[in-house]
């Protein structure tokens, strides 16, 4: 099975090629890339580029993913939009797996209370609990006091994705930690969910979006 996929939930691309044969990953390219919000004029091209280098048409892929957020509202459009135009015009499922789990998954080593973070501006951050890889409530879109009521509980909490630093700088707490890894291989995590995520249950439906947890400035000024 061969897998195209990318994240831009956050500004740092994280872009996939790979073939599974027999449920083993056989060869892939993922590589993690800054754009400074210019997705949109990158990504299809770096997509195209990476299957050209490989010598692999777009009719040979068997499966396209991406993240589906939480995330920048217009990072996860842009990556969705470029997936579902290819899955349309191609006809390839498309399946899209959520970011903050993505963050989890790659440290799945680590044990005990995770807390997997994304920035989402206005001293607020897009949060995913996970105790002992097992996720823990809903997702939220949480200020630096629930945040901090939410962690009280447990005697060390670990910060998951590119943004725990961050947060760990502006909670102050000594409990908290930062797993310093390498998110070059979320490209990996993200083709293994959604490999496995078809194999058990299918494509994504046609009208399936983004995860948004909370609306963009846009619609609550429409709203205003």
């Amino acid at each position: 099975m061969k897998i195209l996929g990318c994240d831009t939930s956050t500004s740092t691309a994280h872009l996939f090629l790979g073939e599974y044969k027999e449920d083993r990953l056989i060869w892939y390219e993922t590589t993690s890339v800054v754009w400074n919000n210019t997705h949109s004029e990158q990504l299809l091209d770096r997509l195209l580029r990476m299957c050209d280098d490989h010598s692999i048409q777009l009719s040979e892929l068997d499966l396209l993913c991406a993240s589906s957020g939480p995330g920048s509202f217009t990072g996860l459009r842009i990556a969705l939009s470029t997936m579902k135009g290819l899955s349309l015009g191609l006809n390839k499922p498309l399946v899209s797996v959520p970011t903050l789990e993505l963050f989890q998954g790659i440290a799945r080593h680590i044990g005990g209370a995770c807390l997997a973070v994304i920035d989402a501006k206005k001293q607020r951050f897009y949060t995913a609990l996970f105790v002992d890889g097992i996720k823990i409530g809903r997702r939220g879109d949480l200020a630096l006091d629930e945040i901090a009521s939410l962690i009280a509980s447990y005697p060390s909490v670990t910060l998951l994705g590119s943004d725990g630093n961050l947060l760990a700088k502006r909670l102050k707490n000594p409990n908290v930690t930062v797993l310093e890894a390498s998110f070059q291989n979320l490209g990996v995590e993200l083709a293994d969910r959604a490999r496995k995520h078809y194999l058990e249950k299918g494509a994504d439906p046609l009208d399936q979006g983004p995860t948004y947890i909370r609306k963009s400035d846009a619609e609550l000024a429409l709203k205003g």
